[in-house]
């Protein structure tokens, strides 16, 4: 057999980098762009809020005429000087701060909400890397396997007990072992590259504490779907419509101008004062209530359908994951029989008791139910973070 060099090792990472998985998620946050993006709107908000609800700055009015009367008495120069202050109306002012304060709650909730969904991602990511390093330790044990049975066919050709033909079969399955091992570990790479750009790190990326488990909690799911994030997004959004409502209901009577001040006249000399309160009485304000009024409407309709859906959904997921954990058990049973027939098969071809058909049947045989059984889990896993994506944060 012609010797071959296994370069697919290369495609591992060298260096390892183990975390917990909330370190990896905190990571992986910090470098996420839509979430600097978010932080970056709901820190401008403080500062909008600071500048729609300060005071309007004061305000200096002058004025000055020549006036000539009919008595050189009562002729002269007029000057006088006036200071404005605007005032906002206090009840104004309270719904104008409460509805900037929903703003900033909701521009958090979906930095929260971006976290959770990052969160999902990388534990779907992680359970997957660590499914493919199953696969790669099958695959290395199906190598060996096949390596060593080719050097009993090669005895047994030496002894004139095997055709060159079934030696050459034993090679055709021994290199078959090594691509399917080369592509497992491609597919180990390509799993890797995602997480080392989620978190920005060069090295392998796995969690120390994070490992495959069942999905548990169906009693839960009315709970998780009254608190899932789309539903709480809704939320926040009809809030924050109430919010804008209460304001222009506040707004008919914005603020209250004050300015005092003095006049120098030819005669005696004067102190003025002015009170100005322009009034919002046309229809305009209520025209735009109606407008809201038709949208939280809208939203309060659609908050309950997608509530409808979500649960409907989930019911459906969970099922499918009840069925798909009875599956992984049958296969764990039936991967455990083959393993005896491996066993069994194994040492009789190297007794030549059984043929060189019958052991490559069983040995592919039993390999093939350990592959199935990852296959399962990993459909697991992707249905699990499917119900996981549906409400926006980690099952716990």
């Amino acid at each position: 057999m012609k010797k071959r060099l296994i370069y697919t090792v290369a495609l591992l990472p060298v260096l390892s980098y183990g975390m917990s998985f909330n370190a990896l998620s905190e990571r992986a946050c910090d470098v996420s762009g839509e979430i600097v993006q978010r932080t970056g709107y709901w820190n401008a908000s403080k500062y909008e809020k600071a500048a729609a609800l300060a005071q309007e700055p004061m305000s200096i009015e002058t004025s000055g005429r020549a006036i000539r009367g009919d008595d050189p008495k009562d002729s002269g120069a007029e000057y006088g000087m006036m200071v404005d202050w605007t005032i906002k109306m206090p009840q104004l002012y309270h719904a104008q701060e409460r509805e900037y304060d929903l703003g900033s709650e909701s521009r958090l909730k979906e930095i929260r909400f971006e976290q959770s969904r990052i969160k999902v991602q990388l534990k779907r990511e992680l359970l997957l890397a660590d499914l493919e390093k199953e696969n790669i330790k099958i695959a290395a044990e199906k190598v060996k396997s096949a390596k060593e049975a080719h050097a009993i066919g090669v005895k047994k050709q030496n002894a004139g007990r095997m055709s060159q033909m079934e030696v050459l079969r034993l090679e055709t399955e021994y290199d078959y072992a090594l691509q399917e091992q080369t592509k497992m570990m491609m597919e180990y790479d390509h799993i890797q590259h995602r997480l080392q750009e989620m978190t920005m790190l060069n090295e392998e990326v796995r969690a120390d504490d994070l490992s495959f488990a069942y999905l548990r909690g169906e009693d839960q799911i009315e709970s998780k779907v009254n608190n899932a994030a789309p539903v709480l997004a809704l939320g926040a959004e009809i809030e924050t419509i109430d919010a804008q409502i209460e304001t222009l209901r506040r707004s008919t009577v914005e603020s209250v101008s004050v300015g005092i001040g003095a006049t120098r006249e030819p005669t005696p000399n004067s102190i003025d004062f002015r009170l100005s309160i322009p009034l919002t009485l046309s229809g305009k304000n209520e025209n735009k209530i109606a407008a809201l009024m038709s949208q939280r409407s809208a939203l309060i309709h659609k908050r309950e359908i997608m509530m409808q859906k979500l649960s409907l959904s989930v019911h459906a997921l969970m099922e499918h994951l009840k069925e798909r954990e009875l599956s992984l058990s049958e296969a764990a049973n039936v991967e455990r029989r083959y393993e005896k027939l491996f066993e069994i098969a194994q040492k009789g071809f190297e007794g030549g008791v059984v043929t060189q058909f019958e052991y490559l049947a069983t040995k592919n045989a039993f390999y093939e139910a350990r592959l199935r059984s990852t296959e399962l889990k990993r459909n697991y896993i992707e249905e699990m973070g499917e119900i996981e994506e549906r409400i926006g944060g980690i099952w716990e």
